[in-house]
């Protein structure tokens, strides 16, 4: 390999790696994006007062919620939720139980047109989230 060619990989590699490192600082600078799993802004929340619910009395939330973001769903079925940010499988719900959070909170979900999520429904996502994601 002649040192012309080898310089040149070495640059392409060298920005690579560079982009693979201030990608996810970018992205934090910027608000981040979808998918990303930061809790973010949300309510306060006084785990030590109310009940909690669990994540399986929960059934009008997630009814909601898995129109868009469920495991049996797929491609444009999704309208364009990350995959694997589902909440009809307590594991990856409380994954992404402060995202949820914060983007219900943020307005951000769910999207205009869909389903929307009542005062109480909110109240509930909100405490199950900020309190221990209880299954």
């Amino acid at each position: 390999m002649n040192y012309s060619r080898a310089h040149t990989l070495f640059t392409d590699l060298r920005t690579l790696m560079f982009a693979l490192v201030l990608a996810p600082l970018a992205a934090a600078g910027c608000g981040g994006g979808e998918g990303k799993d930061d809790a973010g802004d949300g309510p306060e929340i006084d785990c030590s007062t109310g009940t909690t619910p669990k994540f399986s009395e929960m059934t009008a939330v997630w009814g909601k919620c898995t129109t868009c973001h469920a495991s049996t769903l797929s491609g444009a079925s999704r309208v364009n939720a990350p995959p694997g940010v589902d909440f009809d499988v307590y594991a990856a719900a409380k994954t992404h139980a402060q995202t949820a959070m914060h983007e219900v909170y943020e307005g951000e979900m769910p999207p205009a047109g869909l389903p929307a999520l009542s005062t109480e429904e909110e109240d509930q996502l909100f405490r199950w989230a900020s309190c221990g994601t209880p299954e």
